[in-house]
């Protein structure tokens, strides 16, 4: 008994060494970039970014299309505020509204384009919220520090700041050796199926293949997990796919006088709890990438705990349970939207209807999500059908590689961005949907990231109440961009 006290006495010492030992910051932590040296007047871009808000490009559903007059107004100000741009790079419409660019490199063509997204279009503010904005929400308000307005987030920056660095390109006479493309669709926030995928379709015919894209997903996020100091550069190498489910419940109708042991509407009921009861099994793969690539910089106590997750990793999932944000980004998730049933108080439904919409995590598809849910419905009474409403099923994306040209040319301009500040640059998994979605046959490398500095409170404010963007900021995303094209 002594000896077996003595040998695992003797494991538990090995084991503890090895956990120190890994907690110690590793000789591979995240250098500094070098300072990108680019005068960007501040003023003149918050001022770019005022007016774009003004257009009101409101997605309102695909019931109720974007205001056309107001896209090709926005068409018309791009235009007249960027005139080099639409001198000399080609450009066209796309299915009326959406804007497609393409500016040919100094090469000969050997090496493959690169493929730059944003949308022109915003989401309506909450109704009746409009007495909650600190400034109109389409005023376009600019004070010390900030620009105010819907779409200012998400996503009117990327369009202004990367046509504003190829203006600044074209009067310093520079030029980047690939192709480029910049795709700017009208109804992302619907869907992006009259924007991006009819562009997609278009390039697709004229058999161009992009080396990488990007997109919006990510940030520049401040205070990303509590004890860390260093700022975060979130970018998303793949995303979640998305698909609603409509069930029904069929029952007898009648008098509510004589009601059955259970209407259809306590059938449905009954079946939305167990979906809500049952979720999806977790995958912590996407959760581990993120925690690791943060590590080093934990205060200790953290460190030794992320960086040894093969022994922790269950400790970590349980802490994280209750986390929605997190759950979010480790399984497929279940949300009952929209209900109906009945059509009078007396009067028994014969019917009841929901919709049940889901965000898929990589690994799983559409189908195996439908089947999953007949199988814990367990009940031949509700029927289960893909949606004809709202957004179409899609797939989760493919999980774009950390390594290769796009990936490190991405991380050498967040550095240089970020310089001389140090920052980390972490993969997540984005579990809202992009654009990117339409562009999966022209290319296999997608990355969203858009350079913007946020806390996870103004995080909230995008599609929410008092939406607004740090001047200085835009300022950053046009010298990102100004780096970002110029090396290509």
């Amino acid at each position: 008994m002594k000896r077996l006290i003595i040998a695992v006495l003797g494991i538990v010492v090995i084991l503890a060494g090895v956990v120190v030992i890994r907690a110690l910051p590793s000789a591979e932590q995240s250098a500094s970039g070098t300072p990108y040296p680019l005068a960007v007047d501040v003023e003149l871009a918050s001022e770019l970014m005022s007016q774009a808000i003004q257009y009101e490009t409101i997605s309102y559903g695909r019931d109720k299309p974007t205001s056309g007059k107001a896209l090709r107004d926005f068409h018309a100000f791009l235009e007249d505020r960027l005139p080099r741009v639409h001198a000399e790079l080609t450009y066209e419409t796309v299915n009326e509204f959406s804007l497609l660019y393409h500016w040919q490199g100094s090469g000969n063509g050997a090496e493959k384009p690169v493929l730059l997204l944003g949308h022109m279009d915003v989401v309506p503010i909450i109704p009746g919220t409009a007495d909650e904005w600190d400034h109109a929400p389409y005023a376009g308000v600019i004070d010390e520090t900030y620009v105010w307005g819907r779409g200012a987030m998400d996503d009117k920056l990327n369009v202004i700041a990367g046509l504003q660095a190829i203006e600044m390109m074209l009067e310093a006479g520079l030029r980047p050796k690939r192709d480029i493309y910049l795709a700017f669709g009208h109804d992302e926030e619907q869907g992006g199926l009259e924007g991006a995928r009819e562009i997609a379709r278009l390039l697709k015919q004229r058999n161009v293949q992009a080396e990488f894209l990007i997109d919006e997903g990510g940030a520049v996020v401040e205070g990303a997990v509590p004890g860390l100091t260093v700022s975060v550069a979130a970018v998303a190498p793949a995303e979640k796919g998305i698909v609603t489910l409509e069930l029904i419940a069929r029952g007898k109708g009648g008098h509510s006088s004589m009601p059955p042991k259970q209407s259809s509407i306590g059938i449905l009921s009954a079946g939305i709890v167990r979906l809500e009861e049952n979720p999806f099994p977790r995958d912590f793969s996407h959760t581990q990438k993120f925690l690791e690539a943060i590590a080093d910089d934990l205060p200790f106590s953290q460190r030794l705990v992320m960086k040894n997750l093969w022994l922790f990793k269950p400790l970590v999932m349980q802490q994280m349970q209750n986390e929605r944000a997190m759950q979010a980004a480790m399984r497929t998730t279940t949300a009952a939207t929209i209900m109906n049933a009945g059509v009078k108080a007396n009067v028994l439904p014969i019917s009841a209807r929901a919709l049940v919409n889901f965000r898929i995590l990589p690994g799983e598809t559409k189908e195996s999500v439908k089947a999953k849910v007949i199988e814990i419905l367990d009940d031949t009474r509700i029927s289960v059908e893909y949606s004809q409403s709202g957004q179409i099923p899609m797939d989760p994306s493919p999980v774009s590689p950390l390594s290769g040209f796009g990936w490190e040319h991405l991380q050498a301009t967040i550095r240089d961005i970020a310089a001389p500040e140090r920052i980390i640059i972490a993969p997540r998994l984005l579990v809202a949907a992009t654009d990117t979605r339409h562009y999966r046959e022209i290319s296999d490398n997608h990355y969203r990231f858009v350079w913007m500095r946020a806390n996870s409170k103004d995080l909230g404010r995008i599609h929410g109440t008092n939406e607004r963007i740090e001047k200085k900021s835009i300022a950053d995303a046009v010298r990102f961009y100004h780096r970002f094209i110029s090396q290509l």
